[in-house]
């Protein structure tokens, strides 16, 4: 028994060893596969270990920003919040009762209680986000919410473009969707430009012990982020501002249908200030309609028309303007077409009919002196039959109707024909500089983050329809227009200005015209001094509501005078007005001068005897610095920020525009947040109360103030 015993001992023992064996063996050839092989189950461990070890992070790269050319910031990069609803119960720290969340939630963004309710809803999840209602909210939204002191709201902070001047020049500058994408004017056209590109840093943390401590020994990896190019436009500050606010007073008296203002250096081809009306309100978030009707929209331009055939006829030696013709009526073609008084003013000098707005004289100019094929080709030089290649995206063309001879002869005095406001402007510029017709051009240059010039745009002559001598004896004809013609609301005290009147009529899309003494486009295109131009001045109203006793010209001149007149005094251009003529006006800049180191009290003095309103923002007797700076030229009624030595106190800022907002935070550090448009409504920051570093101030503004 005992031998028997023992064999099978020996035996268990060798099946043991045999299995151990085996086993060592296939682990053998498992480590010295993993250490050739370097993984497992096709995993590289070094890889995978890399990955459990290494802590990656984004850094964005800001978008450029958007100047005037002044430096005046139209569009950048600001900091907003995300709503975030917690849903989840077993989170000490979720929403409690949600319609009553719901409803103070609505209260503060101003939208319906059930649709944020329905959100909150979702039984599903562990937090949700209230889609486009609860994003890109601002500083001061957040506060207030904040302070409602809601369980379970969270806020995300975000990047958002934002424009600190509200619509200032919107058209142009444009706008960006949600995700910062842009969808039409400078953000859409030159996004490549100003997009920034992300950075990374990796950091090497003890991931095993799952702490996440930085591992000593591990240099982190990083790139930085690349912000964005700025782009600074031709855009003028003041000059933008004035044709903006005179817009908007014409809006307000005349609730026209549109508005389009264009103002042009004609020695550059610079667009110094460019708008429409209705506008866009970038910040609001809700725009449905981009559309720049200065380059996107074509139209009959009516009598501004005729200064092209007028200067065609000079330049080809066939205008005389001693000789007569009989007004009223001429046939073409079997059609009678008529002066706008239809009994003419019996027979008068072509120089006349100049500037009675003729529509019989310039049909004789066009078909019996030019003659039609030359006169078309007179329009092809100054490029009405191409787009003028402004650097701005969705310029359209408009079309030539000039098939029959009505239509030739209407064309001439503006009717039948469509252009676009950029192309009467480009084609003006050769009239204001002595036959040289500029490329108009919105972008002045683009620079990196450092302000190393990357590109700058070089003014560029893109034809020369007519000589210079021809160029000055339609300037002298078209001066008369205002000063004995149809364009006598646009004269002014201290320039001469030489342009042209129009009176478009308005499709009614069934080939006919809208009828009513309010249905046209009522338009100026002007430009001054007459002798030698620094500016052009194309402004057109659409359907204003005119009373009685007012005329398309009102509203028109309105913009025109105050834009030219404010427009030519900060260019310190020379008046051509005789000395006898001129008269002091509210217009005239004031040049701020430096009063650093000088007594508060005789500085406020100083600036109420030039008319200028002065704001003290603290409690010294000695002046820092103002607001703005020296050398800045001024309207009277202007507002100039005082600091002292003192301390900053915050002063009542309600009724201020943005601009003069911006001029605060530049003198005191302030953090500004603001929503709406139009002047300030409301302050965070009481009045008297002291400004201290890292103080943010939320302004709301409303537009009827």
């Amino acid at each position: 028994m005992n031998f028997k015993k023992s064999v099978n001992m020996n035996r268990g023992s060798a099946f043991l060893a045999i299995i151990f064996l085996v086993l060592f063996l296939v682990i053998l050839f498992r480590f010295l596969y993993i250490m050739v092989t370097g993984s497992i189950d096709g995993v590289n461990l070094v890889e995978n270990k890399e990955r459990r070890i290494t802590k990656e992070g984004i850094l964005e790269g800001k978008k450029g920003e958007i100047l005037t050319r002044d430096g005046e910031k139209i569009a950048v990069d600001s900091q907003v919040y995300t709503i975030i609803g917690v849903l989840n119960k077993k989170d000490p720290n979720h929403i409690k009762d949600i319609p009553d969340t719901a409803s103070k939630l609505a209260k503060v963004l101003e939208t319906d209680a059930k649709e944020i309710e329905q959100l909150l809803s979702d039984s599903k999840a562990y937090q949700v986000e209230l889609g486009k209602i609860g994003r890109n909210i601002t500083f001061s939204q957040m506060k207030e919410i904040s302070d409602l002191e809601l369980p379970g709201i969270i806020f995300s902070p975000d990047i958002r473009r934002t424009y600190p001047l509200g619509d200032f020049s919107s058209h142009i500058v444009g706008i960006t969707d949600f995700d910062g994408k842009g969808i039409s004017g400078i953000e859409k056209e030159y996004a490549n430009k100003l997009s920034g590109t992300d950075g990374y840093i990796n950091k090497k943390i003890d991931g095993f012990r799952g702490w996440g401590y930085e591992l000593p020994q591990k240099k982190s990896e990083s790139k930085p982020p690349q912000n964005g190019n700025n782009i600074h436009t031709t855009l003028d500050t003041n000059i933008q501002t004035i044709l903006e606010d005179s817009m908007n007073q014409v809006v307000k008296e005349y609730s026209p249908g549109k508005i389009i203002g264009i103002v042009m250096d004609p020695k550059s081809g610079e667009i110094l200030a460019l708008s429409n009306r209705p506008s866009i309100y970038p910040n609001e978030q809700n725009e449905v309609n981009y559309l720049n009707y200065a380059l996107s929209s074509s139209f009959e331009p009516g009598s501004t028309m005729k200064i092209f055939t007028l200067a065609s006829a000079i330049n080809e030696g066939v205008y005389n303007g001693n000789e007569k013709y009989k007004s009223g009526a001429i046939e073409v073609t079997g059609t009678l077409i008529h002066d706008h008084k239809k009994d003419g003013w019996g027979t008068i000098t072509y120089d006349k009919g100049v500037q009675l707005s003729s529509n019989v004289a310039f049909t004789i100019l066009a078909k019996d002196k030019l003659g039609f094929d030359r006169f078309y080709h007179y329009l092809q030089e100054f490029g009405f039959d191409k787009k003028t290649g402004i650097d701005m995206g969705d310029e359209t063309l408009g079309k030539f109707v000039y098939e029959f001879p009505l239509e030739k002869a209407t064309t001439s005095f503006g009717q039948g024909s469509t252009f676009t406001p950029i192309q009467l402007v480009t084609a003006a510029s050769s009239i204001a500089n002595d036959g040289k017709m500029m490329k108009p051009y919105v972008i002045k240059k683009i620079a990196d983050e450092n302000g190393k010039t990357l590109k700058e745009t070089q003014p560029k002559v893109l034809n020369k329809p007519i000589s210079a001598e021809t160029a000055k004896q339609t300037r002298e004809l078209l001066t008369s227009v205002v000063t004995d013609g149809t364009g006598s609301h646009f004269q002014l005290n201290d320039f001469q200005v030489a342009g042209k009147t129009g009176t478009a009529q308005i499709p009614d899309g069934n080939g006919n015209y809208q009828v009513g003494r309010n249905n046209y486009m009522f338009s100026f295109l002007g430009m001054a001094p007459a002798d030698d131009p620094r500016l052009i001045v194309y402004v057109a109203v659409e359907q204003p509501n005119l009373n009685s006793d007012q005329v398309g010209a009102d509203p028109v001149s309105e913009i025109f005078n105050t834009v030219m007149d404010y427009g030519l005094k900060k260019l310190n251009a020379t008046s051509d007005v005789d000395s006898n003529k001129r008269s002091t006006d509210e217009l005239t800049p004031i040049i701020m001068d430096s009063y650093k180191d000088k007594s508060v009290k005789n500085t406020v003095s100083f600036l109420k005897e030039k008319g200028i309103e002065p704001i003290i923002l603290g409690i010294g007797e000695k002046v820092v610095e103002t607001a703005p700076i020296e050398g800045t030229e001024l309207l009277k009624g202007s507002k100039v920020l005082i600091k002292t030595d003192g301390k900053k106190v915050m002063p009542d800022i309600r009724g201020w525009s943005l601009s003069d907002v911006m001029k605060l935070s530049s003198l005191t550090g302030l953090e500004i947040q603001h929503e709406g448009n139009g002047f300030v409504a409301s302050q965070s920051i009481a009045v008297g109360r002291e400004i201290k570093d890292g103080n943010k101030l939320s302004v709301k503004l409303e537009k009827n103030r």
